[in-house]
């Protein structure tokens, strides 16, 4: 019962492309997404359970039902012929994906007018600290190239992307912190 003509989503492609790799369960899924794509492609977790499902009623995967004795059972997907279809279709597709990416840090930037300037700076900084821990640990992964060649790519983007947003976020907080000292001598000299 698969979509024929419908397009996938970025989600369902990114979870099509991690099926392809084997077997697994929710969970499974859930952490191969902490620890590889996760970098650049983080659903909620809530959405990798309710995507594996409609996969399924979709054609794209198979699910079988694991008994298990001390836990709950588990469902464990596989992908299909067909959803290796829709995923090779997504790939050639140049327009396939999210054009744009939703990034709720540059969405509180665009509204910080409504916010305190020192606001601000703490929402860079936490940023900044974001971008410096994930930094450091891309730098210690050390792709196996000829495993998997494409991973060096990418943690060759992740680390120049933080890298980026360190520089940037140090330049704004030092303008932020330039713009505000004048308004601190002025407010020190009125309140005299």
């Amino acid at each position: 019962m698969a979509r024929r003509g419908v397009g996938i989503s970025s989600t369902e492609a990114a979870l099509l492309g991690l099926l392809r790799l084997g077997e697994f369960s929710g969970y499974d899924v859930l952490k191969m997404v902490r620890g590889s794509v996760g970098y650049f492609w983080a659903p909620a977790q809530s959405q990798i359970y309710a995507v594996l499902p409609r996969l399924v009623r979709s054609g794209y995967a198979t699910s079988r039902a694991i008994r298990q004795e001390s836990r709950p059972d588990k469902q464990l997907y596989r992908i299909t012929p067909e959803g290796e279809a829709a995923l090779d279709r997504w790939l050639a597709d140049p327009d396939a994906g999210d054009p744009i990416a939703k990034n709720p840090f540059l969405l509180k930037l665009f509204l910080g007018e409504f916010m305190q300037p020192e606001a601000v700076a703490e929402h860079i900084a936490r940023g900044r600290e974001r971008a410096a821990a994930e930094l450091a640990e891309l730098e210690q992964i050390s792709p196996s190239v000829d495993e998997h060649p494409y991973d060096g790519y990418l943690i060759d983007y992740g680390i120049e992307v933080n890298r980026a947003f360190i520089r940037w976020a140090d330049d704004v907080l030092g303008d932020m912190q330039r713009a505000a000292s004048p308004r601190k001598r002025r407010a020190r000299s009125t309140s005299s």
